[in-house]
């Protein structure tokens, strides 16, 4: 199975020359970088330029009749494009920056997809209907279709570019399908400061998530819950098949899984999982095993579980050959250990019990 490429978001940052628009490029590039997002720039120009100085070997390449050069050194790449076809243009860029999140464009054409508008007083906006327009930054930016923000709020554009694109739509499904045989009884149920195992861990997992849902093949003993519960489509197959039932029905294209008996996983953890799963099919993490159940899918994976359940293959390892994996690694992995015995069980009072 091929391997999925990233496709990053494209902000065209527009406006008539003067307006600021370098300005809040690179604003937003410190802000949202700052957050830990890979965010490329672009400027787009009419004007005829030369990746490197005459007779280079760049220039050598340009004047054999390259349609493109490149420079790619340690740190960065230099990149010209001189494709004047749009939607080819913005393929290639989408190609060449397929490990950043977000590629923000200075300049360029206004039948971008997402466009921000700088524009200075005096001046009249050049996007003049709605169609792709995210915000207009500047003053007299009378708009009731779109946002506006004054000149300067760098940060209030950063914060819409991220609840925008940047933060994944995502839900949660939480794993109560395991039988307990070691601890001889349901360990979803088991109480910690008088609450249940799953009941703490869908309030841990709820303010980061639009919706919540329990997978379980006994959905009789959650009743008493107001929460969503579903059954296995595939049952037999372990934590596969909870899984491969949360991606299915999901009502986002990113499910954050949970087993209910890890309730030493903080919000520091889902977190980690839930900034950093954009443009993954899976994100991940790993001391010396891995931690399939607490982990973010992306509903990209569903042929290729459906593919391993087929062959009888259970492992979650063996979804990673085909798959675009974000590994987080950790150096205690005491914060995930699950509830199988009696001693797992007072381990974790001692823990959490105030």
């Amino acid at each position: 199975m091929e391997k999925q490429v990233n496709r990053p978001v494209i902000v065209h940052i527009v406006g008539k020359k003067g307006a600021g628009k370098t300005d809040l490029m690179a604003g937003l590039i410190r802000i949202l970088s700052a957050k830990g997002y890979r965010v490329a720039a672009v400027r787009h120009s009419p004007h005829a330029h030369a990746a490197d100085r005459a007779g280079t070997d760049t220039d050598r390449y340009k004047k054999a009749g390259a349609v493109g050069t490149a420079l790619a050194a340690a740190q960065e790449t230099s990149l010209f494009v001189p494709v004047s076809d749009w939607p080819k243009k913005v393929s290639l860029l989408e190609n060449v920056f397929c490990d950043a999140e977000l590629v923000l464009m200075e300049g360029g054409n206004r039948k971008g997809k997402h466009k921000i508008e700088v524009k200075k007083a005096g001046e009249s906006l050049l996007c003049k209907t709605g169609a792709g327009l995210l915000a207009v930054v500047g003053p007299e930016a009378h708009r009731g279709d779109v946002p506006v923000f004054a000149a300067g709020d760098v940060n209030g554009v950063a914060d819409l570019i991220e609840g925008a694109f940047l933060v994944p739509g995502i839900s949660a499904a939480v794993m109560a399908g395991g039988r307990s045989r070691r601890l001889g009884r349901n360990k979803a149920l088991l109480e910690i400061n008088n609450r249940a195992l799953l009941e703490r861990v869908l309030n841990r997992v709820s303010p980061f998530v639009q919706k919540a849902m329990v997978i379980t093949n006994h959905p009789e003993e959650y009743c008493h819950l107001d929460v969503a519960t579903a059954k296995d489509i595939r049952p037999g197959c372990g934590p596969l098949s909870g899984i491969h039932a949360a991606l299915t029905l999901a009502v986002s294209e990113y499910v954050l899984v949970m087993s209910c008996d890890i309730p030493l996983v903080t919000d520091i953890q889902i977190r980690q999982l839930v900034s950093s799963c954009r443009g993954y099919d899976i994100t991940i993490f790993k001391h010396k095993n891995f931690e399939p159940l607490c982990a973010v899918y992306r509903q990209s994976c569903l042929d290729a579980l459906d593919e391993l359940i087929d062959h009888q293959e259970y492992r979650i390892i063996d979804l990673f050959p085909a798959l675009n994996v974000n590994v987080i690694r950790v150096n205690d992995a005491d914060v995930f250990r699950s509830i199988n015995t009696r001693e797992d069980y007072e381990y974790i009072l001692t823990r959490l019990i105030k």
